[in-house]
Protein backbone atom coordinates (compact mmCIF):
# COMPACT_ATOMS: atom_id res chain seq x y z
CA UNK A 1 0.00 0.00 0.00
CA UNK A 2 1.12 3.23 -1.10
CA UNK A 3 1.23 6.24 1.20
CA UNK A 4 1.85 9.69 -0.13
CA UNK A 5 1.85 13.02 2.04
CA UNK A 6 1.51 16.54 0.58
CA UNK A 7 1.86 19.95 3.03
CA UNK A 8 1.29 23.22 2.28
CA UNK A 9 2.30 25.91 4.09
CA UNK A 10 -0.03 29.42 4.13
CA UNK A 11 0.05 31.89 5.87
CA UNK A 12 -3.23 33.96 7.69
CA UNK A 13 -4.16 37.75 8.69
CA UNK A 14 -1.73 40.40 9.23
CA UNK A 15 2.28 40.15 9.94
CA UNK A 16 4.29 40.51 12.40
CA UNK A 17 6.24 44.04 10.44
CA UNK A 18 3.08 45.49 10.17
CA UNK A 19 1.78 44.74 13.75
CA UNK A 20 4.81 46.45 14.75
CA UNK A 21 4.30 49.86 12.76
CA UNK A 22 0.62 49.89 12.87
CA UNK A 23 -0.41 49.86 9.10
CA UNK A 24 -3.14 47.61 9.63
CA UNK A 25 -6.79 47.75 10.10
CA UNK A 26 -8.72 46.72 13.47
CA UNK A 27 -12.45 46.98 14.36
CA UNK A 28 -13.23 47.26 17.52
CA UNK A 29 -17.29 46.04 17.07
CA UNK A 30 -15.89 43.70 13.96
CA UNK A 31 -13.63 41.63 16.16
CA UNK A 32 -16.33 41.56 19.09
CA UNK A 33 -18.75 40.15 16.40
CA UNK A 34 -16.20 37.51 15.18
CA UNK A 35 -15.63 36.13 18.25
CA UNK A 36 -19.29 36.09 19.46
CA UNK A 37 -20.12 34.03 16.38
CA UNK A 38 -16.93 31.59 17.24
CA UNK A 39 -18.11 31.45 20.78
CA UNK A 40 -21.05 30.44 19.94
CA UNK A 41 -19.92 27.61 17.13
CA UNK A 42 -17.51 26.52 19.15
CA UNK A 43 -18.88 26.71 22.92
CA UNK A 44 -19.66 23.00 23.85
CA UNK A 45 -15.79 21.89 22.98
CA UNK A 46 -14.38 24.74 24.22
CA UNK A 47 -16.71 25.02 27.33
CA UNK A 48 -14.38 21.89 29.47
CA UNK A 49 -11.26 23.36 28.74
CA UNK A 50 -12.21 26.79 30.08
CA UNK A 51 -13.74 24.95 33.21
CA UNK A 52 -10.88 22.92 33.77
CA UNK A 53 -8.86 26.64 33.84
CA UNK A 54 -10.93 28.19 35.64
CA UNK A 55 -11.21 25.04 38.23
CA UNK A 56 -7.13 24.77 38.04
CA UNK A 57 -7.07 28.93 39.51
CA UNK A 58 -8.87 28.18 41.96
CA UNK A 59 -7.54 25.52 43.37
CA UNK A 60 -4.11 27.21 43.43
CA UNK A 61 -5.51 30.02 44.86
CA UNK A 62 -6.51 28.00 47.71
CA UNK A 63 -4.14 26.20 48.05
CA UNK A 64 -1.69 29.37 48.12
CA UNK A 65 -3.85 30.97 50.63
CA UNK A 66 -3.86 27.67 53.08
CA UNK A 67 -0.15 27.78 53.00
CA UNK A 68 0.12 31.41 53.79
CA UNK A 69 -3.19 31.29 56.55
CA UNK A 70 -4.58 29.02 59.01
CA UNK A 71 -7.74 29.47 56.73
CA UNK A 72 -8.46 30.65 53.74
CA UNK A 73 -12.26 31.61 54.96
CA UNK A 74 -10.56 34.40 56.81
CA UNK A 75 -9.39 36.61 54.12
CA UNK A 76 -13.01 36.11 52.79
CA UNK A 77 -14.67 36.98 56.12
CA UNK A 78 -12.54 40.31 56.10
CA UNK A 79 -13.79 40.48 52.57
CA UNK A 80 -17.49 40.46 53.80
CA UNK A 81 -16.67 42.99 56.77
CA UNK A 82 -17.08 40.53 59.07
CA UNK A 83 -13.83 41.14 60.14
CA UNK A 84 -10.75 44.05 60.04
CA UNK A 85 -8.85 43.87 56.80
CA UNK A 86 -5.22 43.81 57.85
CA UNK A 87 -1.98 44.27 55.85
CA UNK A 88 -1.12 40.69 56.37
CA UNK A 89 -4.49 39.93 54.81
CA UNK A 90 -4.13 41.83 51.91
CA UNK A 91 -0.42 40.88 51.57
CA UNK A 92 -1.68 36.73 51.40
CA UNK A 93 -4.24 37.76 48.52
CA UNK A 94 -1.56 39.60 46.42
CA UNK A 95 0.49 36.73 46.75
CA UNK A 96 -2.06 34.02 45.85
CA UNK A 97 -3.67 35.83 43.22
CA UNK A 98 0.25 36.08 41.50
CA UNK A 99 0.32 32.28 42.42
CA UNK A 100 -2.77 31.60 40.80
CA UNK A 101 -1.18 33.59 37.56
CA UNK A 102 2.21 31.95 36.80
CA UNK A 103 1.26 28.87 37.67
CA UNK A 104 -2.11 28.43 35.26
CA UNK A 105 0.34 30.15 32.60
CA UNK A 106 0.50 26.87 31.03
CA UNK A 107 -2.96 25.86 30.48
CA UNK A 108 -3.97 29.52 30.09
CA UNK A 109 -1.48 29.15 26.92
CA UNK A 110 -3.37 26.42 25.86
CA UNK A 111 -6.96 27.95 26.19
CA UNK A 112 -5.15 31.11 24.32
CA UNK A 113 -3.78 28.83 21.48
CA UNK A 114 -7.51 26.95 21.40
CA UNK A 115 -9.21 30.63 20.48
CA UNK A 116 -6.35 31.38 17.94
CA UNK A 117 -7.58 28.03 16.45
CA UNK A 118 -11.11 28.90 15.88
CA UNK A 119 -9.87 32.02 14.59
CA UNK A 120 -8.73 30.87 11.47
CA UNK A 121 -10.94 28.25 11.04
CA UNK A 122 -10.02 25.25 13.20
CA UNK A 123 -12.11 22.92 15.10
CA UNK A 124 -10.25 21.95 18.93
CA UNK A 125 -11.12 19.54 21.51
CA UNK A 126 -11.21 19.95 25.06
CA UNK A 127 -7.88 17.71 25.63
CA UNK A 128 -6.19 20.84 23.16
CA UNK A 129 -5.67 22.96 26.08
CA UNK A 130 -2.64 20.85 27.43
CA UNK A 131 -1.18 22.09 24.15
CA UNK A 132 0.57 24.75 26.41
CA UNK A 133 2.34 22.65 28.08
CA UNK A 134 5.25 22.56 25.60
CA UNK A 135 5.70 25.95 26.18
CA UNK A 136 5.28 25.48 29.75
CA UNK A 137 8.92 27.08 30.99
CA UNK A 138 8.62 30.01 28.48
CA UNK A 139 4.94 31.15 29.36
CA UNK A 140 5.63 30.78 33.42
CA UNK A 141 8.46 33.08 33.02
CA UNK A 142 6.57 35.91 30.93
CA UNK A 143 3.48 35.60 33.17
CA UNK A 144 5.69 35.83 36.30
CA UNK A 145 7.14 39.12 34.36
CA UNK A 146 3.98 40.45 33.15
CA UNK A 147 2.42 40.11 37.00
CA UNK A 148 5.11 41.60 38.61
CA UNK A 149 4.63 44.54 36.30
CA UNK A 150 0.95 44.73 36.71
CA UNK A 151 1.66 44.67 40.61
CA UNK A 152 3.93 47.39 40.55
CA UNK A 153 1.75 49.77 38.42
CA UNK A 154 -1.36 49.05 40.27
CA UNK A 155 0.39 50.19 43.19
CA UNK A 156 1.58 53.50 41.71
CA UNK A 157 -1.95 53.85 39.73
CA UNK A 158 -4.36 51.54 39.63
CA UNK A 159 -4.76 52.43 35.53
CA UNK A 160 -1.17 51.87 35.23
CA UNK A 161 -2.02 48.27 36.16
CA UNK A 162 -4.90 48.08 33.53
CA UNK A 163 -2.81 49.32 30.43
CA UNK A 164 -0.03 47.06 30.96
CA UNK A 165 -2.32 44.32 31.08
CA UNK A 166 -4.08 45.26 27.63
CA UNK A 167 -0.18 46.20 26.26
CA UNK A 168 1.44 42.28 27.03
CA UNK A 169 -1.98 40.53 26.09
CA UNK A 170 -0.57 39.12 23.18
CA UNK A 171 3.00 37.70 25.02
CA UNK A 172 1.89 34.56 25.30
CA UNK A 173 0.49 33.72 21.60
CA UNK A 174 3.72 35.20 20.71
CA UNK A 175 5.75 32.76 22.69
CA UNK A 176 3.62 30.31 21.27
CA UNK A 177 3.13 30.84 17.83
CA UNK A 178 6.03 32.96 16.48
CA UNK A 179 8.39 31.32 19.27
CA UNK A 180 9.78 34.22 20.66
CA UNK A 181 11.59 34.62 23.95
CA UNK A 182 9.33 35.58 26.82
CA UNK A 183 11.36 39.35 27.41
CA UNK A 184 11.45 40.06 23.50
CA UNK A 185 7.43 38.66 23.12
CA UNK A 186 6.61 40.96 26.19
CA UNK A 187 8.16 44.35 23.88
CA UNK A 188 6.82 42.85 21.13
CA UNK A 189 3.25 43.00 22.35
CA UNK A 190 4.03 46.46 23.94
CA UNK A 191 4.87 48.43 20.93
CA UNK A 192 2.06 46.35 18.76
CA UNK A 193 -0.80 47.08 20.89
CA UNK A 194 0.24 50.44 21.62
CA UNK A 195 0.18 51.38 17.49
CA UNK A 196 -3.56 50.21 18.36
CA UNK A 197 -4.15 51.26 21.56
CA UNK A 198 -8.08 52.89 21.29
CA UNK A 199 -9.71 49.73 19.10
CA UNK A 200 -8.15 47.79 21.05
CA UNK A 201 -8.78 49.12 24.66
CA UNK A 202 -12.71 48.95 23.64
CA UNK A 203 -12.57 45.47 23.06
CA UNK A 204 -10.83 45.00 26.55
CA UNK A 205 -13.86 46.89 28.13
CA UNK A 206 -16.33 44.67 26.35
CA UNK A 207 -14.34 41.65 28.10
CA UNK A 208 -14.20 43.34 31.27
CA UNK A 209 -18.17 44.31 31.31
CA UNK A 210 -18.79 40.68 30.43
CA UNK A 211 -16.60 39.62 33.44
CA UNK A 212 -18.31 41.94 36.00
CA UNK A 213 -21.94 40.88 34.47
CA UNK A 214 -20.77 37.40 35.33
CA UNK A 215 -20.21 38.48 38.72
CA UNK A 216 -23.50 40.16 39.08
CA UNK A 217 -25.07 36.25 38.00
CA UNK A 218 -22.94 34.78 40.34
CA UNK A 219 -20.49 33.20 37.90
CA UNK A 220 -23.17 32.02 35.26
CA UNK A 221 -22.06 34.30 33.03
CA UNK A 222 -18.76 33.37 33.31
CA UNK A 223 -19.11 30.51 31.46
CA UNK A 224 -19.71 32.57 28.08
CA UNK A 225 -17.14 35.22 29.04
CA UNK A 226 -14.18 32.58 29.42
CA UNK A 227 -14.29 31.47 26.16
CA UNK A 228 -15.16 34.63 24.52
CA UNK A 229 -12.24 36.42 25.70
CA UNK A 230 -9.99 33.85 24.59
CA UNK A 231 -11.73 33.97 21.06
CA UNK A 232 -11.19 37.79 21.09
CA UNK A 233 -7.33 36.84 21.67
CA UNK A 234 -7.66 34.77 18.80
CA UNK A 235 -8.84 37.10 16.46
CA UNK A 236 -7.08 40.13 17.72
CA UNK A 237 -3.69 37.69 17.06
CA UNK A 238 -4.51 36.81 13.74
CA UNK A 239 -5.49 40.25 12.58
CA UNK A 240 -2.53 41.97 14.00
CA UNK A 241 0.34 39.45 13.44
CA UNK A 242 -1.45 36.91 11.36
CA UNK A 243 -0.77 33.08 11.83
CA UNK A 244 1.32 30.48 9.71
CA UNK A 245 -0.38 27.14 9.61
CA UNK A 246 0.50 23.86 7.68
CA UNK A 247 -2.37 21.92 5.86
CA UNK A 248 -1.43 18.37 5.55
CA UNK A 249 -2.93 16.21 3.07
CA UNK A 250 -2.52 12.18 3.68
CA UNK A 251 -3.72 9.63 0.89
CA UNK A 252 -3.30 5.88 1.63
CA UNK A 253 -3.91 3.68 -1.38
CA UNK A 254 -3.02 1.23 -3.84
CA UNK A 255 -4.54 3.90 -6.63
CA UNK A 256 -5.21 7.51 -7.09
CA UNK A 257 -8.23 7.19 -5.10
CA UNK A 258 -8.24 8.64 -1.43
CA UNK A 259 -9.80 7.03 1.43
CA UNK A 260 -12.22 9.73 3.40
CA UNK A 261 -10.31 9.68 6.37
CA UNK A 262 -7.01 10.57 4.60
CA UNK A 263 -7.14 14.15 4.53
CA UNK A 264 -6.19 16.27 8.24
CA UNK A 265 -5.65 19.62 8.84
CA UNK A 266 -3.29 20.62 11.15
CA UNK A 267 -2.23 23.64 12.84
CA UNK A 268 1.39 24.19 14.43
CA UNK A 269 0.92 26.81 16.43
Amino acid sequence: MNKQQLSNALHVGGTLENALTGNYTLSASSVVQEALKLTQKHFWRFLPATLLLAGANVAIFFIALSIMLDSPAVLFDALLGKQPMTEDLLASGRIAIFATTVLSAPLYAGASLMGLSHAIGFRTKPRHIIKGMAYALAVTMAMCFISALQSVGNQIIPLLGIFLGIAFSMTILLICEKRLRPLTAMIVSFRAITKKLIPLTLVYIVIAVLFVFSYATGGIALLFALPFMFNVKGVLYREMFGVGIEVTVSQEGDDDSSSGDGNKEVFNA
